[in-house]
């Protein structure tokens, strides 16, 4: 679910380019630390942030600081880490950079994704908003965490890294924002109606025909890509029948445009 954010990832970092400011201790973006209670009700789903001075990327030497383009960077000799004004963290190794070939942290996959899932979790992740961790297997086998709270995904946010068996990230991407409690109170209160048959049916009556197949409560917010005002909304979502997408439906089946 998160090898979609690696294109743009990728794709971002290579017009980067490096250059320099050592990085010190003052350096980080701020690193917020989620409440324990972030996932009980009533409460706003706290975010977290990159930290740099909690990374270990592997930058191949001691990282300098030089913001470029609207990005904050952080480059070293071997790759280099970029947030953007959004918050989002993107880091990736230099083309031919040796890390790239080192073997990955472990091949037990229940370790590794320990490994990696408390790696990420440093920066602040309340450990009750990890719905799901796993391995999406390849080259460089990475570890992604699914967001979610009380069972209900958080579909924008994004948590996944690759560690090699230096204890290294050669590959991350981070961003974690905080929801607003009304709109987590929305979807819990949304997600328990519908858990009735009869009220589910109800709702439904009010879709389109195409939008009758199974379908399941989420909280959407900006992506990582925002350029705009914040937002967040809880809403219905299901696949309409014969389409490749996901349509999404508020509290009275009204549709919901895709603005994340």
């Amino acid at each position: 679910m998160w090898s979609r954010w690696f294109a743009s990832t990728f794709a971002i970092l290579a017009t980067l380019g490096c250059s320099a400011t050592p990085l010190s201790g003052g350096a980080s973006t701020g690193s917020t630390t989620a409440a324990i209670s972030s996932c009980a009700p009533g409460e706003t789903l706290k975010g977290a942030s990159y930290d740099v001075t909690k990374s270990r990327f592997a930058f191949g030497s001691t990282p300098v600081r030089d913001d470029a383009n609207g990005f904050a960077r952080w480059v070293g000799k071997d790759g280099v880490v970029a947030i953007t004004a959004s918050g989002w963290e993107i880091g990736g190794l230099n083309a031919g950079a040796p890390e790239g070939s080192l073997p990955n942290w472990s091949d037990d996959p229940a370790a590794f994704t320990a490994h990696v899932r408390a790696y990420l979790e440093s920066f602040g992740i309340d450990d009750c908003q990890v719905g799901n961790a796993g391995v999406d297997g390849g080259a460089a086998p990475t570890v992604g965490l699914a967001r979610a709270v009380d069972g209900i995904p958080v579909g924008e946010s994004i948590a996944f890294a690759s560690i090699d068996d230096a204890d290294q990230s050669t590959s991350e991407g981070f961003y974690w924002p905080t929801v607003p409690a009304d709109v987590v109170t929305a979807a819990r209160d949304l997600r328990d109606r519908l858990a009735d048959p009869t009220a589910l049916a109800a709702y439904k009556a009010k879709l389109p025909p195409a939008a009758q197949g199974d379908g399941e409560v989420v909280i959407h917010h900006s992506d990582s890509t925002m350029t705009g005002p914040f937002s967040a909304a809880a809403t219905y979502d299901v696949n309409e029948l014969g389409e490749e997408v996901t349509a999404s439906f508020d509290a009275d089946g009204n549709p919901v445009p895709a603005t994340w």
